[in-house]
Order: structure tokens, then sequence, then C-alpha cells
């Protein structure tokens, strides 16, 4: 019996279906590698969020009431502070960021002396520094609140460092060097704390209430009290925000102090507003089918006092 070669189409694609078999064992092999490579080294590295100059950007409020975790109360060398001993019938103003300067929060500085505390980041400071230089003359006190914004916990020992101390240097050429740190986010632990105290760092300043859109909400729900540290941000609008703010502090008969004085345990300057301040209004709609904005100037008054007992000491 005789048997005939193989067919050379046959034999051919024996071959192509080996070499495919081999190809699609290999490419899964290294597949496998690099997936279970970068699954190991996802679990021994922290899930870094969007921590770039841009979050603050993006999310106009980078920090809130939410984020607080009250029970943390010291890192490190540093001592937290959320609000301040109710010795004076007073309250503080902080601002976060930077990136949304407005003129009318200076002008309305300016008017009634109003002590402001701004956290500024720096890359936010770059961009307008006449405007800070104003800000400052006005009465207000620029502090650190990192270089871009990153969460603080989430980086190297050296880059914490380089977040918190670059600022100094730079603020130190408009103004006094910082020694209050808001943390982006609320974000801190010890090692934060000892790079802070490190760089010149004697305060990381919380909050235990805030102002947003036109809301006014404390911590503990209470309303607002004398020694709360007051949230806001450098966002469109702010100055409408203020002056709600201002309105519910005197209508509440509490003063707005210096926070740097009181954590210094210097003589405060209070301003004391004696009546609400009217919000601007858009005038309605002209015959010409055009809208303007009328801004009345009143006779509001107000009194600015200093005084030299009963400054806060910090526990």
């Amino acid at each position: 019996m005789m048997y005939g070669k193989p067919s050379p189409r046959k034999s051919d694609f024996g071959k192509i279906l080996g070499f495919f078999i081999l190809v699609l064992v290999i490419s899964t092999t290294v597949f496998l590698k690099i997936y279970f490579y970068n699954a190991s080294n996802s679990l021994n590295k922290p899930n870094k969020p969007l921590s770039s100059a841009n979050a603050a950007l993006n999310n106009n409020r980078s920090e809130s009431l939410d984020q607080l975790n009250p029970t943390k109360t010291s890192a490190g060398p540093i001592k937290v502070v959320y609000e301040l001993p109710e010795k004076q019938p007073v309250v503080y103003i902080t601002i976060d960021d930077g990136w949304y300067p407005n003129e009318e929060v200076i002008k309305l500085m300016q008017q009634y002396h109003l002590p402001i505390t701004t956290f500024l980041i720096e890359q936010a400071a770059q961009k307008h520094p006449d405007f800070w230089n104003e800000f400052l003359k006005s009465g207000g006190h620029i502090e650190d609140h990192t270089f871009s914004h990153p969460y603080l916990t989430h980086l190297s020992v050296t880059d914490q460092k380089n977040q918190i101390s670059q600022p100094i240097d730079y603020l130190r050429q408009i103004g006094s060097p910082p020694d209050e740190l808001r943390p982006p986010y609320g974000d801190f632990n010890s090692e934060v704390g000892q790079e802070a105290h490190d760089s010149g760092i004697k305060y990381i300043v919380m909050w235990d209430a805030e102002m947003e859109n036109s809301k006014f909400t404390t911590r503990n729900a209470l309303g607002l009290k004398a020694g709360d540290i007051i949230l806001l941000h450098w966002v469109p609008g702010l100055d409408k925000e203020l002056i709600e703010l201002l309105n519910i502090i005197q209508n509440q008969n509490l003063g707005i102090a210096d926070l740097t004085q009181a954590l210094n345990g210097e003589p405060l300057t209070i301003c004391w507003l004696k009546k609400p301040i009217p919000v601007p209004k858009p005038k309605a709609t002209t015959s010409t089918g055009t809208s303007k904005i009328k801004t009345t100037k009143t006779s509001n008054t107000q009194e600015t006092s200093t005084t030299t007992t009963g400054a806060f000491t910090i526990p």
C-alpha cells in the first residue's frame, strides 16, 4: 500500500498555526508579568489624588467642614488649632488659595479696618503680586498654604518640606515670613507637623466654620460663637459672601479680631460693626435693554478698638 506525501497546503497551515500559538503564549506571558508588576507597585505606593494647583482651580473651594477631624489635635511638635478660647466676643476671618483676587474685598478691608488672614498658595501669589502687596498694606496677613496645594501626607518627607518651606522664602520678599500653615484639604499628620516646625511654622490652623455659596455653617451646627475661625475662599463673588458674613457677625454682636495677634498673644485690634452693610444689587434693566450695576455710597459707621488685655494663650 502506498501513501502519498503530505499536502503542501496542510503542512504550511500547521506551521502557521504553531507560530500563532507560540506568539500568543509569549504575548500572554509578557502581559501577565507587566500586569502583576504594576499591581504589586500600586500596593506599595499611596494613591495620589489630583494635587496640583489645578485642583484648587477646578474645585474652586478646596477646603470644607467635611474634611475636618477634630480628634486630631496635634501634629508632632506643632499645636493644631480649630478655634480659639472664647475669652472675648470675637471671631476670625480666613480666606484660602488666592486664584481669584478681588479688589472689592480690599475696599471692604480698608473701609471697615477688617483684619483678615489669607492662606495663600505660592503659585497663586506669583500670578498677582501687586494685589497681595495691596492686601498687606490694607492690614491683611499672608500665611502658608504650600507651593502647589498637594495632599501633604501623600508626599515624601523631602517633598513635604519643599512644599511648606518654599512659600516661606517667597512670601518673606513681600512681607513677614509666615509662621502659620493651613494644610491643603486639611490633610496632615505628625510628619507634616515636624517638617512644618523645621521650616519655622508655629501653628497648623484649621477652621470650625465656613461661608460657602452664601451659606454659613459651623462644625457643631449650633451657630456662630466667639472664638470661631471662619473659612472662605478667593472665588468669584467673594466680596458679596464676605458682606453677608459680616452681617451675620454683626447680628450676633461679635467683633472681628486679628488671628495672628491672637495666636501670638498680642493685644487685639478688633473691628466692631455697628450696623449691617448693604449688599449691592443689580439695577433693573433699562429701556435700551442694557443692565447697569448701581453701587450706593452709604454712611456706614464702623468702630475699631485696640484691646490691651485678655490676649489669647493657646493651651
